[in-house]
């Protein structure tokens, strides 16, 4: 059983990188008994998700059918695990929510630096690229998740 049993993504708006990061930890890790979700910072009202993250998704066989959700209080525990995608976002969580435990940006969590650029009004490629970036992240994640499964 893996250290965590919820791992959510949060961004602003929980309709592009977010929502992709969650199906490719699903995808790499398809028999694990953790729930992986996403939310937004700033969700109004549902919305769905970016039809360039969808399209990008959808060329490497993934399906991302969903509407965006708000990050809660209740969403928080010591079984959660919280990753952003960049070090501002780390810090409006912390800000926001009293309730937050385990919030890591996601390159920091599997000890690189950097942090995830959304391409947020861009063209195709940009998405493409977005997509490759997070792939190699989570690819990453999912190992480190499998290995810390096996120490504990």
């Amino acid at each position: 059983m893996l250290e965590f049993s919820k791992i959510l993504f949060v961004t602003d708006m929980d309709t592009s990188p977010g929502p992709l990061a969650a199906t490719l930890l699903k995808h790499y890790l398809p028999l694990e008994q953790v729930n992986i979700d996403s939310r937004g910072l700033a969700v109004l009202f549902p919305e769905p998700m970016n039809p360039k993250t969808v399209a990008i998704a959808a060329s490497k066989g993934l399906d991302i059918n969903r509407t965006s959700i708000q990050l809660e209080p209740e969403d928080f525990g010591q079984d959660v695990l919280v990753l952003v995608l960049d070090e501002s976002r780390k810090q409006a969580v912390y800000d926001d929510y009293a309730e937050a435990v385990n919030v890591y940006t996601l390159t920091e969590y599997i000890n690189e630096a950097g942090s995830i650029v959304n391409p947020d009004g861009g063209e195709l490629a940009d998405y493409a690229k977005m997509y490759e970036t997070l792939d190699n992240i989570i690819q990453k994640l999912a190992n480190k998740l499998k290995e810390s499964k096996y120490k504990n």
